[in-house]
């Protein structure tokens, strides 16, 4: 039964990621970059609620180091997300998230390197690896299922979709360093985060000259980037409880996997994604994703038998 507990999390943790790009859909004329600074206060509302109900059970420090280092780790992970935006105008969404798998590995190893993870046989470390390539080949079957023909409009994007995956597994690195090794509290942790995403969100629209244009636009475009937040920040908050309980190495790949099939799921489902395509290319799309979703469980089996 407390085995089934972190696994749970993870579940949800990755229905509540992998819906969080759903609000964006509805607001598509709202510029990336105001849309992430209301996305941020959404995150930062979800940690205060979060942060307000765990205090009636008792008193919460912050300790200034893990505190000063979950700031900065929300300040990294606003970075990687606007890397992210830029990848994906210029090389599209495929591309763009099929690199970002690479957030798998790159906590993988540096939850082996800096959180003392792992300390097994060399064999058991192999398998889990394993594991997270298998996830990362199921994903990006499942990316490219639901993504149109884009053209790649400069190779720098390359550059900025890995940029993205290395501030994003640094993110989770730096987060549960605070937790796991320093002791900080997952939800004094999560409001820390938040604030060093706001004030990171803040910098890039001073820098950007956005701040007048995020103040003007609808308040409806607001209200859906602070829903996103919202998703974002439950998903982020249960994934943190997983992560202090079974380590980054293995839920992170597991949450990426299965978010990756709840956000194609959501594509095909509900937006409709392959109507656009031929009957010949709707049944390979069909095919791709049964595969990539077939794999990715595979991996996330693989991975379970570690943990």
């Amino acid at each position: 039964m407390e085995s089934a507990i972190p696994l749970a999390l993870i579940l949800f943790s990755a229905l509540f990621f992998g819906s969080q790009f759903v609000p964006r859909k509805f607001c598509k004329n709202f510029d990336d970059l105001g849309y992430n600074a209301s996305m941020v206060f959404g995150i930062l509302l979800n940690a205060v609620i979060w942060f307000a109900i765990i205090s009636f059970q008792g008193k919460m420090c912050f300790p200034f180091a893990p505190t000063a280092l979950s700031f900065l780790a929300g300040v990294v992970w606003v970075f990687g997300n606007i890397f992210l935006i830029s990848a994906v105008s210029r090389i599209g969404m495929a591309r763009s998230f099929t690199i970002i798998n690479l957030v798998s590995i790159i906590s993988f190893v540096g939850a082996i390197l800096f959180l003392g993870e792992m300390r097994v046989a060399v064999g058991v470390i192999f398998t889990a690896f394993a594991g997270v390539l298998i996830i990362m080949g199921g994903c990006a079957l499942i990316t490219l299922t639901t993504s149109k023909k884009e053209k790649m409009k400069s190779k720098t994007g390359l550059i900025y979709a890995f940029l993205s995956s290395l501030f994003f597994g640094s993110f989770n690195i730096m987060v549960m360093y605070s937790i796991n090794i320093q002791g900080l509290h997952v939800n004094a942790s999560a409001l820390s985060l938040a604030l060093g995403g706001s004030f990171g969100a803040v910098i890039i629209l001073l820098k950007k000259g956005k701040v007048k244009y995020w103040f003007n636009v609808r308040k409806r475009w607001h209200t859906l980037g602070v829903s996103g937040g919202l998703l974002w920040g439950m998903g982020n908050v249960l994934s943190l409880y997983a992560m202090q309980k079974i380590g980054v190495s293995i839920a992170v790949p597991i949450v990426m996997g299965v978010m990756t099939i709840v956000s194609a799921l959501w594509g095909i489902g509900v937006f409709k994604e392959l109507e656009d395509v031929t009957e010949d290319r709707r049944k390979k799309a069909l095919m791709m994703f049964i595969t990539g979703m077939i794999l990715t469980i595979a991996g996330v089996w693989v991975i379970n038998q570690v943990y």
